[in-house]
C-alpha cells in the first residue's frame, strides 16, 4: 500500500529573459517570457509508514517536488495521489506571521492543518513544551532567533496528529540537542504509522531518519534505493564532480578547488595527546589544521568515520547541520570537534576531512581517509550520536 504515487510528473515555470522579475508595467516589453523545467518525468512511491529522503545540490528539484507534494502547486504534466492527509509542507516557519505572537502562529498553524480551534488550543502547552518556548509564546515571531521559529515550526507540526509528513531542510537551524531530539520524535512517528518526506543536505540526519532516498539532480531522478546505498552514491558522484588533487598526508585520495586547504588532521585523546589508538567509550577530538587562500564566508567543514573491514559509516558530522557558524575564513585557523564519547566496537577506522561551500556546492578540500584509527577495546552500546562540541580558532 502506498500513502503517496507520483506519475510521470513534469513542472514548468514560465520566467522573464535574464531571469528578472517582471514589473507590470514593463510586460509588454519583455517579449516572450522562457519556459523552466523544475521537474521532467518523476515517478516514485511513498509505501505506509516509510520514510524518503531527498537529496541533490541546490536547484536540483526538491523543494519544488514538496510544494507540489503539499498541494502548494500543481503539476504541469502527470499525476500525484495522495492516500492520507499531509500536514503541510514544513519549512522554517515560512507560513508564520512576524508580527503574531507564537502563540498565535502555533495555534492558526494547527487551524490550517486541519483542526479546530478548541483543538489547537488544547494542543498549545504540549506545542510549547516540546519548543522550550513557554516563556516567549507570548511575544511576537519577529523577535525570534532562527533557531526559536524552527522549534516552533517542528513543534506545531508534529502535534496535530499527521498522517504525512513533508519536510524542507527544517534540520539545517538550531542546536545539536535539539536536533537530535527531533530525529527522535521523527522516528517515534514512523513508528507510530506516520509516512515523510525529507529534503536534507546533511546526510547523516536522512540516514538517522530515512527507509529509502531519493537523489535529484537537474529535476530528474538519479537514483532511488535504500538510503545508505544512494548516499554513498551521490558522494561518490560529488567527489568525483570536485577537482582531484594531490593526497596530503595520509590521505588516500583528495578532492576539491584548494580555495581553502586542510593541512593536518590528527586525532587527540582525552588525555590531550595525538594518538591513532583509543579506547572504546572514551574522549577524543578531531582537530583540522587549514589555510584559507581567500576569504570564505560561513564554510562548512565535516569529519565521518569509517570501518576499514566493510566500509560501514558510523559518524558523519558537520558544523552547519550542528548549528555551529564558522563565520568567515581567512588564513591559517583550526577547527576542533570534541566527542565526549567514541563508541565504536574494537577494529580498525579511518576519518575523513573535508571543508565545503556555504551551500555544499563546491568543495574546497576533502580528504579520503586522512588518518586511521584503532580502537583497542570492546564497547556493547554501539556507535551512537553522544554529545559533542566544535570550536574554531
Amino acid at each position: 500500500m502506498s500513502d503517496i504515487e507520483v506519475i510521470d510528473v513534469s513542472k514548468r515555470y514560465r520566467i522573464a529573459p535574464g531571469g528578472g522579475p517582471r514589473r507590470l508595467r514593463r510586460l509588454n516589453k519583455l517579449g516572450a517570457r522562457k519556459e523552466h523545467w523544475a521537474l521532467r518525468d518523476v515517478s516514485f512511491k511513498v509505501g505506509h509508514r516509510e520514510s524518503i529522503g531527498l537529496l541533490g545540490r541546490n536547484g536540483s528539484g526538491k523543494s519544488t517536488l514538496l510544494r507540489l507534494l503539499g498541494g502548494v502547486t500543481q503539476p504541469s504534466s502527470g499525476e500525484i495521489r495522495v492516500q492520507r492527509t499531509v500536514s503541510g509542507l514544513l519549512t522554517l516557519g515560512e507560513a508564520f506571521h512576524p508580527l503574531l505572537s507564537g502563540e498565535e502562529n502555533a495555534i492558526t498553524g494547527a487551524i490550517v492543518a486541519g483542526l479546530t480551534r478548541g483543538q489547537a488550543v488544547r494542543r498549545l502547552a504540549e506545542i510549547a513544551e516540546f519548543a522550550e518556548l513557554e516563556e516567549f509564546m507570548d511575544q511576537p515571531l519577529r523577535t525570534y532567533s532562527d533557531g526559536m521559529r524552527l522549534r516552533l515550526a517542528f513543534a506545531t507540526a508534529i502535534n496535530i496528529d499527521p498522517e504525512i509528513l513533508l519536510i524542507d531542510e527544517v534540520l539545517a537551524v538550531g542546536d545539536i540537542r535539539f536536533r537530535d531530539k527531533c530525529m527522535q520524535r521523527l522516528n517515534e512517528l514512523r513508528e507510530s504509522g506516520v509516512s515523510a518526506v525529507v529534503a536534507s543536505h546533511y546526510m547523516g540526519q536522512l540516514q538517522a531518519v530515512c527507509d529509502r532516498a531519493l537523489w535529484m539532480a537537474d529535476g530528474r531522478i538519479r537514483a532511488i534505493g535504500y538510503v545508505d546505498e544512494v548516499v554513498e552514491r551521490y558522494e561518490r558522484a560529488m567527489e568525483e564532480t570536485a577537482p582531484a588533487r594531490e593526497p596530503g598526508g595520509l590521505a588516500s585520495k583528495r578532492f576539491g578547488t584548494g580555495d581553502v586547504e586542510i593541512v593536518e588532521v590528527r586525532l587527540v585523546d582525552g588525555a590531550g595527546t595525538t594518538s591513532t589508538s583509543l579506547r572504546a567509550g572514551s574522549a577524543a577530538t578531531v582537530v583540522i589544521e587549514y589555510v584559507a587562500h581567500k576569504e570564505v564566508p560561513e564554510a562548512i567543514f565535516g569529519v565521518s568515520v569509517h570501518s576499514v573491514v566493510d566500509g560501514i559509516r558510523y559518524f558523519d558530522f558537520s558544523t552547519a547541520a550542528d548549528g555551529q557558524s564558522t563565520g568567515t575564513l581567512k588564513g591559517p585557523g583550526r577547527v576542533q570537534l570534541k566527542l565526549e564519547r567514541v563508541d565504536l566496537a574494537a577494529g580498525t577506522y579511518h576519518l575523513d576531512a573535508g571543508v565545503y561551500q556555504s551551500d555544499w556546492d563546491s568543495t574546497f578540500d576533502y580528504l579520503w581517509q586522512a588518518q586511521y584509527f584503532e580502537i583497542s577495546s570492546d564497547n556493547q552500546e554501539g556507535a551512537i550520536q553522544r554529545p559533542r562540541t566544535w570550536s574554531m580558532s
